[in-house]
């Protein structure tokens, strides 16, 4: 039986449709009507056979006709959303799917001040933060570069373009790549190389990455580009930095990978719809043609030169720490297991974390708590072990959210090209 998926809101709905000489009003009510048995409050629709809305395709938001039948417009497993009339739209809103709906009722929406100034954070290739990804991932940032990086960037270019002046024989700049990498390639035919390259390794598979993900993965590359090791050109470099700022993200599928080289894929088809082909979505555009994104957006597709083919966590283990600390109260447990003095003899970063943490919450001078008070001299001699010894549990586990972490701060300031462009070396 076809199926059809129609985004309403802030929800995705399937709708099976038997005859597909229905119109495309009766699969917008259909799905008006899944989305109503879903809420509570009905979503705020008070009858779906008054409620006035458009349906328009994910791709490209094409407007459809109403009267138009399923067959003539649509084909099985195809997208489509639902705007209803009066829902409101902010300007600067960036989905966090595919597709995904700028529509929101009218009684959620927020204004947006215009006159705020653009944030920017600036990278080099080394002071990235976890945190700061997440955020340029969000959307909350755009990015620039520091003026130390731009001079690394147009350093590592000339050393390659030197290189291919002189007709030196080096791997992946003037020769082919794997079992090709004996064959030395005609200058006339190094552009033509990189952007084969790309094409042969966009090979992933299924859905695309969220706008959100295809940020942080289009927001690390940059950042290792600004590292200077790589040989990109800064007019290149400055392009992906426009498509990103502009949020002009590529069709980067969830699966697929080459070999050992986990990101080849992805990065890959990042890169295609920077070059203009394959698709790319914006929130201006929706999913369309990536040389028609980018034109819509004033930008122009990349040009390829030789060679340039756990915040969450840490917000978990803090609701861990609030919610133990809330039970501890409720048992009338004491606070005198948090005790700085008792933690500095087993001095683990995340157990002096979490009992510091247990001493701001609970009882204090400044907090005084009446609960705390109403039991200050009862008989008791020592809460359970699950509650006095939650600093030792947690601990652990923001031990291991910061190594984590550190690991991770690393890699996204690594550089790890191959061939590497090492200038003055």
């Amino acid at each position: 039986m076809p199926r059809f998926t129609v985004h309403i809101r802030d929800e995705w709905l399937a709708v099976p449709c038997r005859d597909t000489t229905n119109t495309i009003h009766w699969l917008g009510q259909e799905a008006l009507k899944r989305y109503v048995k879903n809420k509570p409050d009905n979503g705020g629709i008070k009858a779906v056979k008054d409620t006035h809305f458009v349906v328009r395709r994910c791709q490209s938001l094409g407007l459809l006709d109403a009267d138009d039948t399923i067959e003539d417009v649509l084909e099985d497993n195809d997208f489509v959303e639902l705007a209803i009339e009066g829902d409101t739209m902010s300007p600067d809103f960036i989905p966090c799917e595919p597709g995904v709906s700028h529509l929101y009722p009218s009684i959620y929406c927020f204004c947006v001040n215009a006159a705020l100034p653009v944030q920017y954070i600036s990278l080099d290739g080394n002071s990235l933060t976890s945190t700061d990804l997440v955020n340029l991932g969000r959307g909350l940032y755009k990015i620039k570069l520091t003026p130390e990086a731009e001079r690394k960037v147009v350093q590592s270019r000339d050393l390659l373009d030197t290189i291919v002046k002189e007709n030196k024989v080096v791997y992946g700049i003037t020769t082919g790549f794997g079992k090709f990498a004996r064959t030395v390639i005609p200058v006339s035919k190094l552009k033509e190389l990189q952007e084969n390259l790309v094409r042969s390794h966009s090979a992933g598979v299924g859905n695309p990455l969220s706008p959100e993900r295809t940020r942080m993965l289009l927001a690390l590359r940059i950042n290792v580009l600004a590292k200077g090791h790589s040989g990109i050109s800064l007019e290149t470099l400055h392009a992906m930095i426009q498509a990103f700022n502009a949020s002009c993200l590529s069709f980067v599928p969830e699966k697929g990978t080459v070999g050992a080289s986990g990101d080849l894929a992805p990065l890959s088809h990042l890169a295609l719809g920077l070059m203009g082909e394959g698709r790319m979505w914006s929130p201006k555009s929706g999913w369309a043609d990536a040389k028609y994104v980018l034109e819509a957006h004033g930008l122009k597709p990349i040009s390829l030169k030789p060679k340039e083919a756990v915040e969450r966590a840490q917000a978990i283990a803090r609701q861990a720490d609030i919610i133990a600390a809330l039970t501890l109260e409720v048992l009338k447990g004491t606070t005198k297991a948090f005790d700085s003095d008792i933690h500095t003899l087993r001095p683990h970063p995340g157990q002096i974390e979490v009992a510091q943490r247990f001493r701001s919450l609970l009882d204090s001078d400044h907090h005084p708590s009446q609960i705390a008070e109403s039991h200050r001299f009862c008989d008791r001699v020592q809460d359970a072990y699950t509650m006095r010894c939650c600093p030792q549990v947690h601990g652990v586990t923001n031990d291991t959210i910061n190594f984590v972490q550190n690991i991770i701060n690393t890699e996204i300031n690594s550089a790890t090209d191959n061939p590497v462009s090492l200038p003055g070396i």
